[in-house]
């Protein structure tokens, strides 16, 4: 049997290895040059089950108002998008009250525990290098209460094994030095033993070539412009190099999959969350984090990857517009300021890759992975902030799923008609 996936970011090249190894003869088709340059490009590169809390959390109605006010907000609303988002945007703060909240946290922490699983079966069984490392994270505050309250949060947590500490400001330098420059700035933290990190682009091009040895065709520089269904199924794409057939589909296109489905008359509630990153050469540093550091007050976060570091953050409601904010990496900077002030003589900036791209947030923050109401086009798609924490997982369970197999998790809870 044909699969065809759209889409070549680390959801669909991660896909594409499954089903190869299954058996299946896949191709992927992708708009870009190669894999990975998307969303996956320049992500915050953290993996990090720590986070499986939605960004709609209770209260999120009040942190939208204050950005079309004009007030400074790690998520911002940009007014002339309102009319296209009314009834995802309603949704979305549906999900943000606390009886849905939970429901929604834990569903995403599921995955997230299950796909770093995968991923460790993965480095066990595959030579990857994508510069991936096992110190743990550390979350940073500035606020004893806002500490508190995520302290209370992760207990929730730790009905998925994950385990956490909470450091006062003199314990943090113990297991983070770097932040000796900060300590005055900072209450406390709180630290997850569990988290990794790594490049996200550098796996999905390795995983690429996994696939490829397993006989995954991959076409680049094709955009798929339509789905042409006939009744229950689609019979065949156009795409900017003629038409596609195939024995199935797969939607691992992102933000982009709500227009391209509806060309088969096929709602799927994604929606774009603009996010802005800093790739910084450490030019010979030694002083630098060792763990991901995310900074509560600001919603950003610093990573160190290789002989740079990653700083990453914000959510900018302004649909598919991809322009660099100069505010808004303004921001990144003013935080690579405060934590590190000592780094200022080694930064060159003309040297900095400033990046920005659209996570691909559902209303309840967890993916769509599995069927759909048109019996050969199926989903991997949604993953929000989370798509490095949750592609192999979200991969393998696709694959189970196509191959009938009983998947680990409850495939109804990651449907597209779960709502």
């Amino acid at each position: 049997m044909k699969i065809t996936i759209i889409g070549a970011g680390i959801i669909g090249v991660s896909s594409a290895y499954f089903l190869a190894k299954s058996g299946y003869e896949v191709e992927v088709i992708d708009r870009q040059d190669g894999p990975g340059l998307e969303t996956s490009f320049a992500n915050a590169g953290m993996l990090t089950p720590s986070m499986s809390d939605p960004w709609n959390s209770p209260g999120i109605m009040g942190t939208l108002i204050c950005s079309l006010i004009g007030g400074h907000s790690s998520i911002s609303l940009s007014p002339k998008i309102l009319p296209s988002i009314v009834g995802w945007g309603l949704s979305f703060l549906n999900q943000s009250r606390q009886k849905y909240f939970y429901n929604n946290l834990h569903r995403s922490a599921e995955l997230c525990c299950y796909s770093m699983k995968v991923l460790a079966k993965l480095n066990d069984d595959l030579d990857i290098n994508y510069q991936g490392y096992k110190t743990g994270s550390m979350k940073v505050f500035r606020d004893q209460s806002a500490m508190d309250k995520l302290a209370k949060l992760s207990e929730q947590l730790k009905d998925h094994g994950m385990t956490y500490q909470v450091l006062k400001s003199k314990e943090l330098l113990k297991l983070e030095p770097s932040l000796k420059e900060a300590e005055h700035r900072l209450c406390g933290g709180v630290y997850f033993p569990d988290d990794q990190a790594g490049n996200a682009y550098q796996f999905t091009c390795e995983m690429e070539e996994k696939a490829r040895n397993l006989g995954v065709c991959f076409h680049y520089g094709v955009s798929v412009n339509k789905m042409i269904r006939e009744g229950e199924k689609i019979t065949k794409i156009i795409t900017s190099e003629g038409e596609v057939n195939s024995n199935m589909f797969i939607l691992c296109t992102g933000s982009y999959s709500m227009p391209l489905a509806r060309t088969a008359g096929l709602n799927i509630p994604v929606r774009p969350a603009k996010g802005y990153s800093l790739t910084i050469p450490i030019n010979g540093w030694k002083s630098g984090p060792r763990m991901p550091l995310i900074d509560d007050g600001s919603h950003l976060a610093i990573t160190p990857l290789g002989d740079t570091i990653r700083i990453a953050g914000a959510a900018e409601f302004s649909g598919y517009d991809r322009q660099i904010k100069k505010n808004r990496i303004g921001k990144l900077y003013d935080l690579l300021d405060e934590i590190y002030p000592q780094f200022g003589p080694y930064l060159e900036r003309d040297k900095v890759k400033e990046w920005s791209g659209l996570r691909p947030l559902t209303p309840d923050g967890s993916p769509y992975i599995g069927r759909t109401p048109i019996k050969n086009l199926y989903l991997n798609t949604g993953h929000g902030p989370l798509g490095w924490t949750m592609a192999a997982g979200s991969a393998k369970m696709l694959s189970n799923i196509i191959d009938g197999k009983k998947t680990i998790l409850d495939e109804n809870n990651y449907s597209l008609n779960r709502h």
